[in-house]
């Protein structure tokens, strides 16, 4: 089987991995930085494409010409803008900046009211969503947005700069609120609504569509051979993390895409868009396959990243992560907990704002004992998070009158063996961990399948079966 690159970048770190479904490399491990300018919050694009050349230079020099592709996957929602020779015409936005606060209602009010929106996106109502980010430039950057020729997304952008091609790939169009899962196109009846120009919008392309080869100045760079191309890969990290859920033919799976955020939901073969469907809080997402990504977004460990974000800098050393454990679990009868879902814990810590700060006034407020140390914060959080996802299981049994009997656990939180087993204790499923690197190996799968070297998606997924990756937590 042939080697492939997946460039795998969430909320927090970034990856440069080489393999193939059975053995994989990290060559390059980064930060993905972002910054607040004037009260404004913002990532590093060219930062991280910078570091992303350092990653394939790594990985040509590793293994040459037995790389045959690359695969870009990131966050979702956050965007670029360009002029028509493609440079940038404002900075790329984080979708932590409150700029978009207030939003939904106001576009809510002024075009329809939700279940208006909701019938043509499926999409649930959060204020990073791109539309509001659109929304927010539209109000307070009005020249920019005019300046504007065309929209990418951050993975789009990152393979334009790879391969001079444009192109909006489906799966990350599909989180914008701007997409209409039931058509397969835009949503253009609102982007007309909106006054969002039409022309701003590309052609949208499949996971899996080839690209084309790096530009010639790129493949000089990173030192890579003229047959290597780039695939838009599923570019929505969740999309490819879900594309590596380890599931059985015929299966449909409970699965939390865990990391930052927590992305529970199963695989549809329609969008659900009704009622219901909309007051549950479930969104309508692409798939890799082309299926829908029928998911509920939850908080997931962006708070506990941010306490010990604080604690780090406070104290001027690095917290370890096993002593935090053990100090959770000896803390575990502590009984107070929070809701994850709580719009307070979104933002990042500022000096006159911290996360701990806000988990102490939820408790406040819910008449329950704050947390008296680290190990209290994490049980607040970890046990925040299990009943969170309990909640949304009866929302999802509800919603699509069936039952499960387990859970897939997926990426970087399934490592957290603590929150999988209290997971399987609140939810009453059998937990499967795993695997970790699930991201990357998704996107490695539907490179490989681009590429021929997988029949299916399905068999790519046999594959990581087959391997042992995953950990079970009974009730």
């Amino acid at each position: 089987m042939k080697k492939h690159i997946a460039i795998d970048l969430g909320a927090s770190n970034g990856r440069v991995l080489v393999g193939d479904l059975t053995s994989f490399e990290v060559v390059h491990r980064f930060v993905t930085h972002n910054d607040q300018i004037l009260g404004e919050f913002y990532w590093n694009l060219q930062g991280l494409f910078s570091e992303i050349k350092t990653g394939l230079r790594k990985a040509f020099a590793l293994y040459g010409d037995q790389i045959a592709s690359i695969g870009i996957d990131t966050w979702g929602v956050d965007y670029v803008l360009t002029d028509e020779k493609g440079s940038l015409v404002s900075l790329c936005y984080h979708y932590r900046d409150s700029r978009t606060d207030g939003l939904i209602e106001e576009v809510a009010q002024a075009f329809g009211g939700k279940m208006h929106i909701y019938a043509q996106t499926g999409i649930a109502f959060q204020p990073f969503n791109t539309l509001y980010q659109l929304r927010a430039m539209q109000k307070d950057r009005p020249q920019a947005l005019a300046a504007a020729s065309h929209y990418l997304s951050v993975p789009d952008l990152l393979a334009y700069w790879l391969t001079g091609v444009m192109s909006n790939e489906r799966s990350h169009a599909s989180t914008t609120q701007l997409y209409n899962p039931k058509t397969g196109i835009w949503a253009w009846e609102l982007i007309d609504q909106l006054g969002f120009s039409r022309s701003l919008f590309a052609p949208i392309v499949d996971s899996g569509t080839v690209l084309g080869p790096l530009t010639v100045e790129v493949s000089h760079e990173v030192g890579a051979p003229p047959s290597v191309q780039v695939i838009a890969t599923a570019a929505h990290d969740t999309a490819s993390a879900v594309a590596a859920v380890p599931a059985a033919t015929g299966e449909t799976p409970l699965y939390i895409s865990s990391g930052t955020w927590s992305l529970l939901g199963v695989e549809l073969e329609e969008p659900r868009i009704d009622e219901q469907a909309l007051q549950s809080g479930f969104t309508n997402e692409v798939a890799a396959s082309g299926k829908i990504r029928f998911l509920k977004n939850i908080m997931g460990m962006w708070i506990q990243q941010e306490c010990v974000r604080h604690w780090e800098k406070e104290e001027d050393r690095e917290i370890s992560w096993k002593t935090l454990d053990e100090e959770t679990l000896a803390c575990s009868p502590y009984a107070g907990w929070i809701d994850p879902a709580d719009i307070r814990f979104l933002k990042p810590n500022t000096h006159d704002n911290l996360m701990q700060d806000r988990i102490d006034r939820w408790c406040d407020e819910h008449h329950m004992t704050r947390p008296a140390s680290k190990g209290e914060y994490m049980v607040a959080i970890y046990r925040g998070l299990a009943k969170a996802y309990a909640k949304a299981i009866c929302d999802l049994e509800s919603v699509l009158e069936t039952k499960f009997s387990s859970l897939y656990i997926i990426g970087g939180g399934c490592k957290n063996e603590i929150l999988d087993q209290w997971t399987a204790t609140e939810t009453g499923l059998t937990v499967y961990a795993g695997p970790v690197e699930a991201t990357a190996l998704g996107n490695l799968i539907v490179q490989a399948w681009a590429s021929g070297d997988l029949s299916s998606l399905q068999e790519g997924r046999d594959k990581i079966r087959s391997q042992g990756m995953v950990k079970v937590f009974r009730p």
